[in-house]
């Protein structure tokens, strides 16, 4: 594992579990079932529950990203390595990774806030989460195999 060296602190690099190629079909599954459970939440107004599914829908999404291009998937408990390992290890063009990326990296922000908060989140927490999920699916199911 080689140390980069970041501002002041060192990064590795993410924390990676490999996975049979063929089952980024399993983590698009996952992430089409929490993203339609973000919406059905939201129709019921539970907005704590839709920004939670939209997270975890964005991270199965990613996940599936990672197992097709790199047979491998993020096992870090801390979901930005997620991020991290598309920006770094995925091939292709960085900068359309980095806009893609950010929409995800929205939604991990409020990860925290949406499971372990006493504050309860609010209908503009849930319209933001599914903007960023849409936006970052719609770039991701582009880079999938139909």
């Amino acid at each position: 594992m080689e140390a980069r060296r970041s501002g002041r602190c060192w990064r590795l690099p993410p924390r990676t579990r490999f996975v049979d190629k063929a089952k980024y079909r399993n983590y698009l599954r996952k992430s089409e079932e929490f993203e339609r459970s973000a919406m059905q939440a939201a129709g019921r107004e539970d907005w704590d529950a839709s920004v939670a599914n939209a997270i975890h829908s964005g991270i199965s999404m990613a996940d599936a990203l990672a197992v097709f291009y790199l047979g491998k998937r993020s096992a870090a408990q801390e979901h930005e390595e997620s991020v991290a390992l598309l920006l770094l290890q995925l091939g292709i063009d960085r900068k359309e990774v980095g806009r893609a990326a950010s929409h995800l990296g929205s939604l991990l922000r409020v990860k925290n806030r949406a499971e372990y908060e006493e504050r309860l989140l609010g209908r503009r927490d849930s319209e933001q989460a599914l903007k960023h999920l849409g936006r970052f699916k719609e770039w991701a199911r582009a880079k999938l195999p139909r």
